[in-house]
């Protein structure tokens, strides 16, 4: 039987990132290791978990169930291990910690790009690893897995708080050749011109008006206002002429670019790339609301030094990010 004293724990940090990349060379790469060392180290933890644990597939490495069991328990473990064995004095000039953020696919273009510029400068040893929001957030949260998600949220569990840190707004882009451009836009004027609608892949469960609900957290999944939209156009007798689905504001501007098309944005993402993209922006002919930024975050894993700090670099990106 094998004892604790006798387990390397870099060993379950490399399984961790075997599991999540699925790749022997891209998990060297992530640890900064080579493939020969990831290779000698997987053996050793088949002989220690007694277990194939990745097989080679047609599309890279694929996880045994042990492997799928064991990753599950490593997620919420590994994070508290951290916690315990990390000094207590957080310096981020020195740290090697791994912060985990989550956001919405917008804020990968206008927020994430900034914070990284502001983490190389304060925390050069440190790392930041960015995913887009996913549905076990809330897990991952009170695991510790996770430090913090970006996104709009309604309704939230206890345990988690969403502070509000930017405030965006939503604008029309289309092409600033498209003959509607040379005119005030309207709603009849919309309802004239084709329009690229934003939306997530596949159907999402449980979704309330462009909100995810999953374990008691309400998030915005879809980043276009079009309730506001259908209501406006509802009381004016007017329809939408919906031609084009894209998976988020860069594919739906990119869409619109070459198109006839037109297309309800983030405005802060718009203005980063309407001169890439050649595009003209308009205020909605009608009542739009806001887009609030918020950030969720576990209310106790918020008292600890490391994190505490990285939602105090958020706030001030966010803060100089706002239009």
């Amino acid at each position: 039987m094998t004892t604790v004293q006798k387990v390397d724990l870099n060993l379950f940090r490399l399984l961790e990132a075997l599991y999540q990349e699925r790749s022997v060379s891209r998990a060297a790469e992530r640890l900064f290791i080579t493939p020969s060392a990831v290779s000698h180290a997987l053996r050793r933890l088949r002989l220690l978990l007694d277990d194939d644990l990745f097989v080679r597939g047609p599309r890279g490495m694929v996880p045994t169930p042990r492997a799928h069991d064991v990753a599950r328990q490593l997620n919420q473990l590994l994070p508290q291990l951290y916690e315990v064995i990390s000094a207590p004095d957080f310096d981020p000039r020195t740290t090697e910690r791994i912060f985990a953020i989550s956001c919405l696919p917008y804020l990968s273009t206008v927020l994430m790009p900034s914070l990284a510029v502001d983490f190389a400068q304060a925390a050069p040893h440190g790392r930041l690893d960015i995913t887009m929001l996913y549905n076990n957030v809330v897990d991952d949260l009170d695991s510790g897995a996770l430090d913090v998600a970006l996104g709009n949220f309604r309704r939230t569990p206890p345990r988690l708080i969403a502070e509000d840190v930017m405030r965006d707004r939503y604008v029309w882009v289309m092409r600033r050749d498209h003959p509607a451009a040379r005119r005030k836009l309207t709603l009849k004027s919309l309802s004239q011109i084709p329009h690229v609608d934003l939306s997530i892949g596949g159907a999402v469960l449980n979704t309330i008006d462009s909100y995810d609900v999953r374990q008691g957290l309400e998030r915005l999944v879809i980043q276009n206002s079009m309730g506001a939209t259908e209501a406006a156009f509802a009381g004016a007798g007017l329809y939408r002429d919906v031609r084009y689905n894209a998976p988020g504001a860069d594919a739906g501007m990119a869409i619109v670019a070459r198109t006839d098309a037109t297309c309800l944005v983030p405005e802060s993402v718009a203005r980063i790339r309407a001169d890439d993209l050649g595009l003209a922006l308009f205020d909605p002919p009608y009542q739009s609301p806001p887009l609030i930024v918020q950030m969720l975050y576990h209310a106790e894993f918020s008292r600890r030094p490391a994190v505490a700090w990285l939602l105090e670099r958020i706030r001030a990106t966010a803060a100089g990010s706002e239009v």
